[in-house]
């Protein structure tokens, strides 16, 4: 998704979705000495979100320059377009803002449908933008439980028909594809879904194991399933619709 580098720029996200593992890695932060997100507090995951106080002198001495000509994924460690975090700020576009006017190009990686705000952007930069939707299943019943906070899944699709016929280079990401009664049947119908929508990639990876993530998904009633095996009938899948759909993309092997 990027060549390395990634614009994170908050600790915490408000999604809450259960088989996120990025709570593991913030309270391995808070518990380090050495970090300076050491002491937060921190509640359940989806109930925490901080923003450094300074981030909008950190964006204006961020030498961008040095970036010129790479691709930044914005963000590896929560959504860039949560609610909090675009209103009243606005600090996803104020980053784009500062850095695209110097060559870099980024990756937006999100479950919100607030990227629409910034389409004018986008297109103002088409080569250097591409929006990629993270639309793991099209069950909305499902995602109410698994991703409580984010937009439902069509919604995120009606995005990215909005920036494709606006010119915007879209993807998608599949992922977790987590594998319950009628997964496949599930997979096939998105499938059908992002053949019609036609992005420029798709990536797809399975559940994996992570911090309190399956513990999460179990007391919620989803009994996910991770490991080699699951891996390998995930991906043996998700290869076999893109190329029946005739679709570019790849799937992520953990094993």
């Amino acid at each position: 998704l990027s060549d390395g580098w990634a614009a994170n720029f908050a600790f915490g996200c408000s999604h809450g979705c259960l088989f996120c593992y990025v709570d593991r890695i913030w309270r391995l932060h808070a518990a380090n000495k050495h970090s300076p997100y050491r002491g937060l507090e921190l509640k359940e995951w989806g109930q925490y979100l901080y923003v450094p106080g300074d981030l909008e002198e950190q964006i204006k001495r961020t030498p961008w320059r040095r970036w010129s000509g790479a691709r930044v994924l914005m963000s590896s460690t929560h959504d860039p377009y949560l609610p909090e975090l675009y209103w009243p700020n606005k600090w996803p576009r104020r980053i784009l803002e500062a850095a695209l006017p110097h060559g870099v190009k980024f990756t937006i990686l999100t479950r919100s449908t607030l990227p629409t705000q910034d389409f004018d952007l986008y297109a103002k930069y088409r080569g250097q933008v591409l929006l990629m939707a993270s639309i793991p299943t099209l069950d909305s019943s499902f995602t109410r439980v698994t991703e409580p906070r984010a937009p439902p899944p069509e919604a995120r699709l009606a995005m990215l028909r909005r920036a494709k016929e606006l010119g915007i280079p879209i993807g998608v990401v599949v992922a977790p594809i987590i594998t319950r009664d009628g997964w496949k049947k599930d997979l096939e119908r998105l499938f059908i879904a992002l053949a019609e929508l036609q992005p420029s990639v798709i990536y797809g990876e399975s559940m994996h194991a992570r911090g309190l993530n399956l513990a999460r998904l179990r007391t919620a009633g989803v009994e996910a399933q991770a490991g080699p095996a699951v891996d390998r009938e995930v991906g043996r899948v998700f290869e076999e619709l893109l190329q029946e759909h005739g679709l570019r993309g790849a799937y992520w092997r953990e094993y």
